[in-house]
């Protein structure tokens, strides 16, 4: 007899968010090659010029770093149900990683078209602060603090005796 794996709603949810953010990854390595080539090839030899902005080392970053939000946030809706917390506590941590996974693919995206890479409101020693750095950093702080706190709450939690 062969036993069903049961995911629950929370958990069909931040897969489901997982899967949209694999799925931008996906479309971020598209934009990597247009951005290597310089455009989309419509039929051998003839390339539709595209000037997508961003550099092609950024892209590469965004195209390995977004994968890495998306298993983040399938492994943790695992992680979360098996821990024994209340339902309402699954699922303040589930939409926190959720919000996570998000901010840092804002992040990567943004911080490609930042002067200064998103890393400072301000100006930095890579260059200037400008919209991207802000839109890049925002939501990446805020949500990077928390779960970083979740993660630890949750460690905590498996640790504690029962």
């Amino acid at each position: 007899m062969q036993l069903e794996p049961t995911i629950n709603s929370i958990q069909k949810t931040m897969i489901g968010h997982g899967l949209l953010i694999m799925f931008v990854a996906l479309g971020t390595g598209l934009l990597l090659w247009v951005s290597i080539l310089g455009g989309f090839e419509i039929y051998p030899g003839f390339i539709l010029q595209i000037e997508i902005g961003g550099t092609p080392e950024g892209w590469a970053k965004v195209h390995r770093g977004v994968p890495m939000n998306s298993l983040m946030l399938i492994a943790l809706a695992f992680v979360v149900v098996q821990i024994n917390l209340s339902s309402s506590k699954e699922k303040i941590l589930a939409w926190t990683f959720i919000c996570t996974g998000w901010a840092n693919t804002i992040f990567y995206i943004s911080a490609n078209f930042s002067s200064n890479r998103g890393l400072s409101f301000g100006d930095n020693k890579f260059g200037s602060a400008d919209i991207f750095s802000v839109i890049a950093l925002a939501p990446a702080y805020l949500f990077g603090v928390l779960s970083m706190f979740a993660i630890l709450y949750m460690a905590f939690f498996c640790f504690k005796k029962t």
